[in-house]
């Protein structure tokens, strides 16, 4: 019973050890990617609301948004598990946008991160 303990726990932490992390490169990537689908979403958002566009079908935009990056950084890097961290790191440039945006604090980390994210969403290329 013992050695039956033993051999299932090594086999789980070799199991583990072979998820690798984010590399910096790809964290860089990532982060380009998630940027330029913020600016996508908020730029058609805010097109879309000028438009007189129907909120129902603003509200998916995100979501629609969020897929093509995933398909995107799936095509770059495929069977990579990354998905879930870009999909963290739109949302949350999105909510430190919306924050800022609602509090209007020039010297806030919210202001920071959105001025950060809509410089780096319109000067960056993914995949290049």
């Amino acid at each position: 019973m013992r050695q039956l303990l033993v051999l299932s726990s090594l086999a789980l932490i070799a199991a583990c050890s072979q998820v690798e992390p984010i590399s910096d490169a790809e964290k860089a990537e990532i982060d380009c990617l998630a940027s330029i689908t913020v600016v996508e979403i908020t730029d058609v958002i805010s097109q879309g609301a000028a438009d007189g566009t129907d909120p129902a079908i603003l509200s998916k935009v995100p979501a629609e948004k969020i897929a093509g990056a995933i398909e995107k950084l799936e095509a770059k890097y495929s069977g990579r598990m990354d998905e879930a961290y870009l999909e963290y790191d739109i949302n949350h440039r999105l909510d430190k946008i919306q924050d800022a945006l609602n509090n209007r604090d020039p010297g806030s980390d919210a202001t920071k991160v959105m001025n950060e994210t809509l410089e780096l969403g319109r000067s960056c290329t993914f995949g290049s």
